[in-house]
């Protein structure tokens, strides 16, 4: 159609070129009749599909609440078993902190309990396992028994026992008694390193396991030496007193017969005795102010010669600084005393011109019939009395010195009744105080 409205016609073919086929009438009747055909087909083929379709969208819609159903109990089984893990992992986490606490809290006890083991330095405490050797050593052990932890560690228990004790198995029968009485406890000498011996209390108890087995001992030992030492001294003490008690009231009663025996009368005895027994005393004032263990001798010379008016000029005494035991004290004390009464009575004391003069010296004993390896030898010399005449009777002071010091301190006792004067010499084993 052109501009006008009009159909055109068509161009006029030029004649050098081939005319185009011409499709018969009836070959386009064929081809119009087979379009309905196949679109006929091809609906039924869409709609066979859609069939199709429409019975997988009902198939599945019939199988999927099935299957969600299998799925949803495998979810809430998985979300059972999450939420049992995270309970498990929960309490593995308590766990783990009580663990953690329960590590800090054996720390702090480890700590506070070598702390205390280690501050305990006046108790040695070590443990033992159960075939006997040291496995523990605290300070304490160290210091009072000299062997350092390493030195202890793995060294048998009973290098601490005595050789006596040792053989006797002490070691065995205290861990023998930890087990069947819970406790081992003795007090006995004990070995330190330098050989050297302390008096000990010990205390062996059993060490065991959570379940109650026995894994081995723990021995704690305090050093009781000077307690013992005490002891010792004490019951020596005791003993001496009870010996120097009787000797004392043996001597007053001998002096006190005698007396009472030889005195023209009662005043002059009353006044002998009295005279003795403060002399007798007065060497125990000496004695008790030196704790019984000896008394230095020219202090018991010079007590003895003051208290019978000697005056450092009419009697005067001379010889080695020597300390000597209690019972040479109170036997030279008493000596002088009754040398110093007679030479007040009828020697050189008895006028105002007369003098005394004590000596003493040492020297080596020169056989072994005693212990002693010194003697000592005194001697009580008077001069300017009047004339002496020896005595027609021995009275108690004589008898006593020849006699009874001769016995008591195991020497020799000698009076010589000079013109000059009364000389007394004194020769005995010297017994240190």
């Amino acid at each position: 159609m052109d501009v006008d409205g009009r159909f055109a016609k068509p161009p006029q073919r030029r004649n050098n070129h081939p005319a185009r086929s011409v499709t018969p009438l009836n070959t386009l009747h064929d081809h119009a009749v087979t379009v309905p055909d196949r679109e006929a087909e091809l609906e039924a083929e869409i709609g066979r599909l859609r069939r199709s379709l429409d019975e997988a969208v009902r198939r599945t819609a019939k199988d999927v609440p099935a299957a969600t159903a299998g799925h949803e109990r495998e979810l809430a089984d998985a979300r059972a078993a999450l939420a049992l893990a995270e309970a498990r992992c929960a309490e593995l986490e308590q766990v783990n902190v009580e663990l953690v606490a329960s590590r800090s809290l054996i720390a702090n006890s480890e700590a506070r309990y070598r702390l205390a083991v280690e501050s305990a330095k006046d108790y040695a405490i070590f443990t033992i396992d159960l075939s006997g050797r040291i496995t523990g050593w605290n300070s304490g052990a160290q210091n009072l028994m000299g062997w350092t932890e390493e030195e202890a560690i793995g060294a048998p228990a009973n290098l601490i026992f005595t050789p006596e004790d040792d053989r006797a198995a002490i070691a065995e029968t205290e861990m023998r008694l930890a087990v069947t009485e819970g406790r081992g406890e003795d007090d006995r000498w004990h070995l330190r390193k330098d050989g050297s011996r302390f008096w000990a209390n010990g205390l062996m108890m059993p060490l065991r396991d959570d379940e109650g087995g026995l894994v081995g001992f723990l021995k704690i030992l305090r050093d009781r030496t000077d307690a013992k030492r005490a002891a010792e001294h004490q019951a020596l003490l005791v003993n001496e007193l009870n010996h120097r008690v009787k000797n004392t009231l043996a001597t007053v009663q001998a002096f006190t017969t005698q007396t009472l025996r030889s005195a023209a009368s009662m005043n002059e005895a009353r006044e002998s005795i009295t005279a003795r027994l403060i002399a007798l005393a007065q060497a125990h004032d000496v004695l008790t102010a030196e704790n019984w263990d000896g008394a230095d001798l020219a202090q018991i010379v010079a007590d003895a010669l003051r208290l019978h008016g000697g005056d450092g000029q009419r009697c005067q005494w001379q010889g080695n600084a020597v300390r000597v035991s209690a019972r040479i004290a109170l036997a030279v004390s008493m000596m002088l005393h009754e040398l110093a009464t007679n030479a007040i009575k009828y020697g050189a004391l008895s006028n105002a011109t007369g003098e005394v003069t004590v000596t003493w010296t040492m020297r080596e004993a020169e056989s072994a019939a005693t212990d002693a390896k010194l003697r000592l030898s005194l001697r009580w010399e008077e001069r300017g009395g009047p004339p002496v005449t020896p005595p027609t009777r021995s009275g108690f002071g004589t008898r006593m010195i020849e006699r009874g010091l001769a016995n008591e301190l195991g020497g020799e006792v000698r009076l010589s009744y000079e013109p000059t004067g009364v000389i007394c010499t004194l020769d005995i084993p010297l017994e240190m105080g």
